[in-house]
């Protein structure tokens, strides 16, 4: 069953959150991805103060990097789980407590960008969370699977225009740059070198609410827009975002629109239309 799927983190106010996570709940999403990031409140946090406002199916993503696995196991008995990287490069410790939790838990996903931890990790999870919103990307990566299970495809997304614009285009700008066979493969080097190399800053600034229109680190990513915008994120007018997902959905079997949708109340209001006309 092909279907949307929506992305929350824990930097807004529980209100907004619960607000945000219902009007989903009655667009007829079903399922809310819980991303787990630095600067953010836990996801298993946020999870507790939504559970009891929404019967939407909650999913945590979490990484082996910043928690015990005995811990994620703990975790994964509550609540569905996908195991990410997060900034950690250590395959090893990922698919080690990748097992460990499959074998604990009734499921538990896993997010790849590269040959190897996709290999890997298909043959353990009940399904991948694919880093791109490409077609061709997705086709990609998905070479790899050695086993087939459900593939979700996971990214910036947003409805312009926007006042959450610039978060969109940081947003992918991390998300060009996370594997490294990936930017080898499409010749896409160059784009990277010509973008910032640290984004703690911006992000900052963003989350005070402030512009960082004027920086030059958003300067060189603007002046990658055209690339960021249609190759790696769900973006453009309702009509551009539908086209896309409807694209997405003729080569993976859910879209999941990550930050910074959910956090424009306009973008997530646009949900119960985008369902119904991607559903027919």
């Amino acid at each position: 069953m092909k279907s949307i799927s929506l992305n929350i983190n824990g930097d807004l106010p529980s209100k907004e959150l619960i607000e945000r996570v219902k009007i989903a709940e009655d667009a007829g999403i079903k399922e809310i991805w819980l991303g787990e990031l630095e600067l953010f409140r836990d996801p298993v946090k946020v999870a507790e103060e939504i559970t009891s406002e929404t019967n939407s199916e909650l999913y945590i993503l979490l990484s082996p990097a910043r928690r015990s696995c005995s811990e994620i196991i703990k975790i994964a008995k509550r609540y569905k789980v996908g195991l990410i990287l997060g900034k950690s490069r250590e395959l090893n410790l990922f698919i080690t407590c990748l097992e460990k939790v499959k074998k604990q838990a009734d499921e538990v996903y896993a997010g790849v960008s590269g040959p190897k931890i996709t290999e890997e990790a298909s043959k353990h999870a009940d399904g991948l969370l694919l880093n791109y919103v490409h077609p061709e990307y997705i086709d990609w990566i998905k070479r790899f699977m050695v086993r087939a299970v459900p593939t979700y495809s996971f990214g910036p997304s947003l409805i312009l225009p926007s006042r959450f614009y610039e978060d969109l285009l940081i947003a992918a700008s991390i998300v060009m740059r996370s594997n490294e066979e990936f930017l080898r493969t499409f010749n896409l080097y160059d784009v990277v070198e010509d973008l910032p190399s640290e984004y703690s800053n911006l992000i900052g600034l963003r989350q005070e609410g402030k512009t960082v229109k004027g920086l030059r680190e958003f300067q060189l990513i603007e002046k990658n827009s055209e690339i960021l915008l249609d190759n790696f994120t769900i973006s453009g007018n309702f009509k551009e975002v539908s086209k896309k997902i409807d694209n997405i959905l003729m080569v993976c079997d859910c879209v999941v629109l990550g930050d910074p949708f959910f956090r424009d109340i306009e973008s997530v209001k646009s949900l119960r239309e985008l369902v119904d006309f991607n559903g027919d």
